[in-house]
């Protein structure tokens, strides 16, 4: 799924730059680039925020926002979240986190070709 977000994004960078109507094989090869670039850049970034927001790093954010909506609640609703913080990152990040394996693969795959393409490219200049 995360291969067929990328292509669909890739097609639509490639044919919006107009990539399939090329003049030369330079102009192709520096669309092709960034048309791999960009869907790479963004799977690969996003699998990376999921990573590190998994490891705790907005847990102090979460934590925040969830004291402060608290005090809107009933104070029976209050009673159930943690008291401390510790208490809150031991409850929701004491778990094992998951790695979002397919999209960070996809998006080193399209920054792989990205990478071929612009050695392409500057072979045609």
């Amino acid at each position: 799924m995360c291969f067929g977000l990328g292509a669909v994004l890739f097609l639509l960078l490639l044919y919006s730059r107009g990539g399939f109507e090329a003049p030369d094989q330079e102009a192709f090869w520096h669309i092709l680039c960034d048309a791999l670039f960009v869907p790479g850049v963004l799977l690969t970034g996003l699998g990376l925020l999921i990573v590190v927001a998994g490891e705790g790093a907005f847990a102090a954010i979460h934590y925040g926002l969830q004291k402060l909506f608290g005090l809107m609640r009933s104070e029976k609703k209050r009673a159930a979240l943690p008291k401390t913080y510790f208490d809150f990152v031991q409850q929701r990040y004491g778990q094992k986190t998951v790695v979002p394996v397919a999209l960070l693969t996809a998006g080193l795959y399209f920054l792989a070709a990205a990478g071929v393409s612009l050695i392409f490219y500057y072979q045609t200049l």
